[in-house]
């Protein structure tokens, strides 16, 4: 008995059976290309707070007739995070006829001066866009000056990130209740209620652990306010107070 198999040569295609293949792909593809099935009927937004709905599908340059495989989604994503207030961008086919676009923006935290007014930063410090000093929420940043600045791009300032900074860490109820933060030459914080009562924070050191105590100091004292001076949270242990004359 032999030890050695049978050779079998493999089987290879005829012409018949290769155009036949051929055939079908092209078949395959014109029907996913040109079916009314993969034409685009929805487009979904997903992550926007500031921005507008129909200003992002509009950047975006997606358009509901079009057949799904047919869109560029770079280039879609491209145009969507050239918006300043757009961090980043995802667009998702879900066959067979949606677009999904995901959104991650920009946050305002504060409004720095400029020339004509007042401009939008986040924690980044990207200009977002003009802002109006009556935004609740939005502290007017001073004790820095911008530099360079261009929208969708870091505004150049001394103490500015620092700053920015100081006022991520303080809490969100916090933040809503100020005009303003300053900072010193010697890099010493303070912020100012819309109140009118000044808090000194000193350093940017443990600022999470002073928002957290001044957050409890502004609800225990919210009715006497106006006859505050200032709050000193410069040091560690208790706040002192300063009482107006």
């Amino acid at each position: 008995m032999s030890i050695l198999g049978t050779y079998k040569p493999k089987r290879r295609w005829n012409l018949v059976e290769s155009v036949f293949f051929i055939l079908l792909v092209l078949t395959a593809g014109f029907v996913l290309l040109r079916s009314p099935l993969f034409e685009v009927r929805r487009i979904e937004v997903r992550g926007n707070q500031y921005l507008p709905e129909d200003e992002i599908v509009a950047v975006s340059g997606i358009n509901t007739g079009t057949n799904i495989f047919k869109l560029n989604l770079h280039d879609a994503v491209v145009n969507l995070q050239l918006l300043p207030m757009v961090k980043k961008a995802r667009l998702v086919r879900n066959l067979p006829a949606t677009v999904t676009i995901d959104i991650e923006e920009r946050a305002p935290l504060g409004l720095l001066p400029a020339e004509d007014g007042f401009i939008e930063v986040d924690e980044e410090g990207v200009y977002l866009q003009k802002g109006n000093a009556a935004t609740r929420g939005l502290p007017i940043i001073t004790g820095v000056k911008g530099e360079g600045i261009s929208l969708g791009q870091p505004v150049e300032a001394d103490r500015l990130k620092e700053t920015l900074a100081v006022l991520a860490g303080l809490p969100e109820e916090v933040r809503a209740q100020l005009s303003e933060i300053h900072c010193t030459e010697q890099g010493q914080f303070r912020v100012y209620t819309l109140a009118g009562v000044q808090c000194r924070l000193g350093g940017g050191d443990n600022i999470q652990d002073k928002g957290k105590v001044l957050s409890q100091v502004l609800k225990e004292l919210h009715d006497q306010e106006e006859k505050i001076k200032y709050i000193d949270l410069s040091y560690a242990g208790k706040p002192v107070f300063k009482y107006k004359r």
